[in-house]
């Protein structure tokens, strides 16, 4: 639906990152060319989430 550069250059800022719909979109954000930024409740899960799309080649940070 989208090229691999569509949000390139972009950044999100992703609530509820770190599992579920939120994760998701920061996925699906990130192979599309944003620099995600994710926050959540749960510390654990949004520093898995950030190693997850930093493993797909995606740019993150928690």
């Amino acid at each position: 639906m989208f090229t691999n550069d569509t949000l390139r250059g972009r950044t999100a800022l992703i609530t509820g990152g770190g599992s579920g719909i939120g994760l998701e979109i920061a996925t699906h954000y990130a192979r599309v060319g944003a620099s995600v930024m994710l926050i959540g409740r749960n510390e654990d899960r949004i520093e898995a989430a950030v190693k997850l799309i930093a493993a797909e080649g995606g740019t993150a940070a928690a």
